[in-house]
């Protein structure tokens, strides 16, 4: 099993304003952390989280999850 990390940009409707006139301090971010099958390439588990929480407070939700 392999796990990753990585962030995601969550758009709302002030996109268009934020491109118009530059960048806005409310953008959101969240994390996605996935548990793959190294032999299958499979999805095991998947969980999205806050950015400020931390990756070993998400490890034990992933592994639970099996």
């Amino acid at each position: 099993m392999v796990i990753d990390t990585t962030g995601l940009k969550v758009y709302g409707k002030c996109e268009g304003k934020t491109r118009k006139h530059g960048k806005d301090k409310r953008r959101i971010w969240r994390k996605l952390c996935l548990a793959v099958d190294v032999s299958t390439h499979s999805f095991i588990s998947a969980e999205i989280s806050l950015v400020f929480v931390g990756d070993n407070e998400v490890l034990s939700t992933l592994l639970n999850l099996l």
